[in-house]
C-alpha cells in the first residue's frame, strides 16, 4: 500500500500538518486549491475537489512519483485535469473535509472502491463517512439519556 499523508485536524488543507511543506501551487482561488506537498521525503498531490470558494470543502491527497510530477508539470488545461484524475484513481488516497479552512474529517479511499468517476467516488465515500458518524453520534446520545 502507498504511504498516506499524515494530517493534523485543525490544519489548513494546503498545509495539512506541521511536517508538510507546500512545494508547488498548480491552481489557486483565494487560496491554494491544487498543488504539491512534501512530507517525510515523499511528495503528495493535493486537490480541492469540491467547494473551492465555500466554507465547507473536500480535499484529496495522493502520493506521487517523480514521473507523476513530470506529467503534472507538462500538462495544461483539460490535460492537466485528466492527469490529476488519473493520479487520484490509480492509488489509495486520503480524502478530507475542511470547514473554515480547517481539516475536520479524513478517510482513506482505496481505488477499487471508486466505481464511477473520481469526483463521484470521493464524494460518495465522504458522505457515507459523515452519515456513519452522524448515526454513531445519535447512538451515543441515546446511551447518554438512558
Amino acid at each position: 500500500m502507498t504511504e498516506q499523508i499524515h494530517l493534523r485536524f485543525g490544519a489548513l488543507p494546503w498545509q495539512p500538518a506541521d511536517s508538510a511543506t507546500l512545494v508547488k501551487v498548480y491552481d489557486r482561488h483565494d487560496r491554494p486549491v491544487c498543488g504539491l506537498l512534501e512530507q517525510a521525503g515523499r511528495h503528495y498531490l493535493f486537490d480541492c475537489i469540491e467547494g473551492q470558494v465555500w466554507d465547507l470543502n473536500v480535499w484529496a491527497y495522493a502520493a506521487v512519483s517523480d514521473r507523476d510530477i513530470k506529467d503534472l508539470e507538462a500538462a495544461e488545461g483539460a490535460e492537466f485535469a485528466k492527469t490529476v484524475d488519473a493520479i487520484l484513481k490509480a492509488r489509495p488516497i486520503t480524502a478530507a473535509v475542511a470547514v473554515g479552512d480547517k481539516l475536520e474529517l479524513a478517510l482513506i479511499i482505496e481505488p477499487d472502491t471508486i466505481r464511477r468517476d473520481i469526483y463521484t467516488g470521493i464524494m460518495d465515500a465522504v458522505v457515507s463517512k459523515m452519515e456513519t458518524g452522524k448515526k454513531a453520534a445519535a447512538s451515543l446520545r441515546k446511551l447518554q439519556h438512558v
